[in-house]
């Protein structure tokens, strides 16, 4: 045999072994792979956050370093301090002012479930006689209600041997998410060096036309999800403040707790402020019917509001993705993934739906 046949020979036993190996040892692989991608973790969310914060420290680097005339390094160093700081800022405020509203929320709803649910009860009699149906009892519900909080009530009491495995828990998820801080840090800061190294090892061991095909990908994913994340993020922030504002001029009971919900939801394509829509017309149903239907014309209003006005201005034409690729992105990234899937569906979807069409275009021209 000559080494052609011999290489040949050597390629596909050891192809046959390690596909063996492969399927015989699938869930050992799979479990090394998760185990491998929980340590490294930290990296990814260090990535994630300098993505989204990128856009606004090149602004500031830009505003130190060209208007204010400091140097690159000074301006570099400060731009970073300033996004932190404002980005910490603005969470801790949020926490200040908003959490305590929220937990305010929760509790008065807490104190009136009996008197919501007997509303509701009488509502659901009134409702069921004006159109000579049964009538629905809600006294097993509110049973089910109290056993369930009579059980998290001994779940409490059983609570404090707990305590040190909830405490080296929140250590470690303090120490990964400093981890990652500092690697954002440091990507956002080398980020022109990193993207320079990796870029010249690609070119020196990739062939041409591969290396020109990962460029052109790479840049297509970095422009459509550096447009989504930005886009979403404010436009969420907008819908929920509106959502708030909304309801304290229509005097509209959990204000902050629901326009915080709606605002969480709507970074989720088309059905997320939908969703968030829904439960707090549920939440409201149960203080008073008629304030759900105020609440459900008033978000119907916001609704047209953002999607002919908002959504336009704010995100614009940037995806360029169709209606029903939206959905699709939403509902198989949901699928796979859950709500993470949800959130990174759509953008992933533009992608494929960009590369497609580039592609169409080129074979049909």
């Amino acid at each position: 045999m000559d080494k052609t046949k011999i290489r040949q020979a050597v390629f596909i036993i050891t192809y046959t072994v390690l596909l063996i190996l492969f399927v015989l040892h699938f869930d050992d692989i799979l479990s090394f792979f998760g185990d491998f991608l929980r340590l490294i973790s930290p990296l990814f969310a260090g990535i994630a956050i300098a993505f989204v914060l990128d856009t606004p420290y090149k602004k500031m680097r830009k505003l130190f370093h060209e208007k204010m005339k400091l140097k690159d390094g000074f301006a570099k160093a400060i731009s970073i301090l300033f996004v932190y700081v404002l980005t910490f800022g603005l969470i801790a405020l949020l926490i200040r002012f908003i959490y305590p509203a929220i937990m305010k929320n929760i509790q008065t709803f807490s104190g009136n479930l009996d008197d919501y649910l007997a509303g509701f009860q009488n509502f659901l009699n009134k409702l069921s006689d004006f159109f000579g149906m049964r009538r629905v009892d809600l006294s097993d519900f509110n049973k089910l209600i109290e056993s369930k909080l009579g059980v998290i009530g001994e779940a409490a009491a059983d609570m404090l041997p707990k305590i040190i495995s909830v405490t080296s828990g929140l250590v470690s998820w303090v120490t990964k998410f400093v981890i990652a801080i500092v690697l954002s840090i440091y990507v956002m800061s080398g980020q022109t060096r990193l993207i320079s190294q990796v870029n010249r090892i690609a070119k020196a061991y990739m062939p041409k036309k591969l290396y020109d095909k990962t460029l052109y990908v790479m840049d297509i994913v970095n422009t459509v999800f550096r447009n989504y994340v930005s886009g979403q993020l404010l436009e969420a922030c907008i819908l929920g403040s509106l959502c708030f504002l909304g309801m304290l001029i229509l005097r509209l009971e959990y204000a902050a707790l629901i326009g915080i919900v709606v605002a969480v939801t709507a970074l989720v394509p088309i059905l997320g402020a939908w969703i968030g829509g829904g439960l707090a017309m549920l939440l409201l149903l149960f203080v008073s019917p008629r304030k759900a239907l105020i609440f459900l014309i008033f978000f119907v209003i916001l609704q047209q509001l953002e999607n002919n006005l908002i959504y336009p201005r704010v995100v614009g034409t940037k995806l360029g993705l169709p209606g029903i690729w939206v959905l699709l992105g939403v509902t198989v990234g949901g699928g796979l993934f859950g709500i993470v899937g949800m959130f990174i569906g759509v953008p992933v979807a533009t992608v494929i739906f960009i590369l497609l069409k580039n592609d169409v275009n080129k074979r049909l021209s």
